[in-house]
């Protein structure tokens, strides 16, 4: 009998549970799949993959990160096919990268007091404000605020937290470019195949049926969009990638990484051009103006400016090019009499005359609320803002239109003198210099699009912002390994 009850405990190892296991799965799977649909069979047969992904995202947060910025760039594509809140995933995905920071604290230092900067402080200001906004006289069901809150204060100020505690080496930087890169290369291929193979069936039910083609499809031809929600986010998006990534190719050591990064600002620009978004212009104007400013490298500063000298009468001073449809919508944003101009500025007269009485605004997320009793703010609601800052002016008045113009400035300045005064390594200071040349292209080019809230956008922004602030860390890193060497 013992010898029995030996060779049972001989057998039973724990490679039988692994085997067990294995064949209860394949048992269920072939059940689900056969009893049910193919559907739940495709959803058991994905529960490993599922298993070891998460698993492998908890033993290294900065994956989980990874993830999220490259979730954030594809969602608004995702959601044009298969219907759903997008904001929903993204919100998982966040609370998902913080527990993975809370379960690692438990065993691991991880650094949060990187997280403790200027920058953390300025977005917590304007969230506190954002939050404050709940006491606004004009009601505004929570639900309705919270929806609207997320891009515009709450977003900014995990991104930031998030890079600032997750990005904790020189070569995430890196890393986070490489995948910006590829992400880029993407989108220019989607509008690329837009320009050359017309739109999928989402795409036109989305033009012609949803009322995209109303500003997509124009006299001066079609807009492209790529996956993104529509063409003027696409286009900035395009232009700050490539104001970042020509910067980038001057600075970055290895010869063939230069050559692939200036492709990809090559691409951008592509992408840029065939949105046909005129406000777009002001991400490589404004960015690379600020570049010349912060430089310190007089014939590259030169040599920029007169670049961006030559685009400015090439646009503003001739007709070459008209023939073309993007062009000559690009050369439109330089004529003080074009008639799109002129309606946003007609409506900006409009909403200001009912913003008089509004020092705080009319609260977050006003816009979308169905209990509006007051007429005037109801007509307010109806009228196209076709500006960031003039959305911020609406939902949180002059007030808070002040208030946001200061932490942005703020920002880029402050960012300018971590650059300027702070990081001494030559590669760091171009690579630094590049994402907040983007950044302030983009500050100037919210002044005619809705961008800083919007996916993938508002990610990019805080992204790169945060990575700025932590110049001094990869500063002292690079300081230290060149000592060693």
């Amino acid at each position: 009998m013992r010898t029995f009850i030996d060779n049972i405990a001989k057998f039973i190892t724990p490679k039988i549970f692994v085997y067990a296991g294995f064949l209860i799965y394949i048992a269920f799977f072939y059940k689900t799949t056969l009893q049910k649909s193919y559907y739940l069979g495709a959803i058991v047969a994905s529960l490993p993959f599922i298993v070891i992904g998460v698993n492998l995202l908890l033993k290294r947060p900065l994956l989980s990160f990874i993830f999220l910025f490259i979730v954030n760039y594809f969602i608004m594509g995702i959601t044009r096919y298969l219907h759903f809140q997008g904001g929903i995933l993204m919100d998982a995905i966040i609370l998902f990268c913080f527990i993975t920071l809370f379960l690692r604290t438990t065993y691991e230092k991880i650094g949060w007091n990187r997280a403790i900067n200027p920058l953390t402080f300025i977005t917590s200001f304007w969230l506190f404000f954002c939050v404050a906004e709940l006491l606004n006289p004009i009601a505004v069901p929570i639900d309705e605020w919270a929806i609207k809150v997320r891009g515009m204060a709450v977003y900014p100020f995990l991104m930031v937290v998030l890079v600032s505690v997750l990005c904790r080496r020189y070569k995430d930087l890196k890393l986070i470019l490489f995948i910006w890169s590829a992400l880029t290369l993407l989108a220019v291929f989607k509008g690329y195949w837009q320009k050359n193979h017309g739109f999928d069936s989402t795409e036109l039910y989305w033009l012609y049926v949803d009322g995209g083609a109303r500003t997509h499809i124009i006299s001066s031809g079609v807009r492209y969009f790529s996956f993104f929600t529509d063409a003027g986010n696409y286009g900035s998006s395009m232009g700050f990638s490539m104001v970042v990534f020509s910067i980038v190719a001057f600075y970055i050591k290895n010869k063939w990484i230069k050559v692939y990064f200036f492709l990809v600002a090559l691409a951008g620009g592509y992408g840029m051009a065939i949105s046909g978004t005129r406000g777009a212009l002001a991400v490589p104007f404004a960015g690379y103006a600020i570049f010349v400013i912060l430089s310190k490298n007089w014939k590259m500063a030169t040599t920029a400016s007169i670049l961006l000298a030559f685009a400015f009468i090439f646009l503003n001073f001739t007709t070459i090019g008209n023939n073309n449809g993007q062009i000559s919508r690009m050369r439109s944003a330089f004529d003080k009499n074009d008639p799109s101009l002129n309606v946003r500025l007609e409506n900006r007269k409009k909403i200001k005359s009912y913003m008089d009485d509004l020092p705080f605004g009319a609260s977050i997320g006003f816009e979308t609320n169905s209990t509006i009793k007051s007429e005037s703010l109801y007509k307010l609601s109806r009228i196209p803002t076709d500006s960031w800052y003039v959305k911020v002016y609406v939902q949180t008045g002059i007030i808070g239109l002040t208030i946001y113009i200061f932490v942005l400035s703020a920002i880029i300045l402050m960012g300018g003198y971590i650059i300027l005064f702070k990081i001494k390594n030559d590669e760091l200071r171009g690579l630094l210099l590049a994402m907040l040349a983007g950044t302030f292209g983009m500050v100037a080019s919210s002044y005619g699009n809705e961008l800083l809230a919007q996916f993938p956008n508002c990610f990019l922004f805080y992204t790169s912002l945060a990575l700025v602030f932590m110049g001094k860390y990869y500063d002292k890193e690079l300081e230290k390994h060149e000592q060693l060497t």
